[in-house]
């Protein structure tokens, strides 16, 4: 839970889906719907796709850091 914490608070990306995911699920429970499985995985999926990516995706200012030191 530390890691996924730290990864909303650093990476962009991750707080987007996270919030998105805070979204989804206020208006689900506003809306009054049924919570099953298909509700959780499109709820759920934001985040979890905003965390597998994110380890896909280098910052361009890493990249210029990189360059800059060679």
């Amino acid at each position: 839970m530390k890691v996924i914490t730290k990864q909303i608070w650093n990476e962009p990306a991750v707080f987007i889906g996270f919030i998105t995911t805070v979204a989804i699920a206020i208006v689900t429970v506003v809306t009054g719907d049924d919570w099953d499985i298909g509700t959780i995985v499109g709820t759920l999926a934001p985040l979890v796709s905003a965390l597998g990516i994110r380890s896909q995706v280098t910052p361009y200012h890493g990249e210029y850091e990189q360059e800059r030191k060679a």
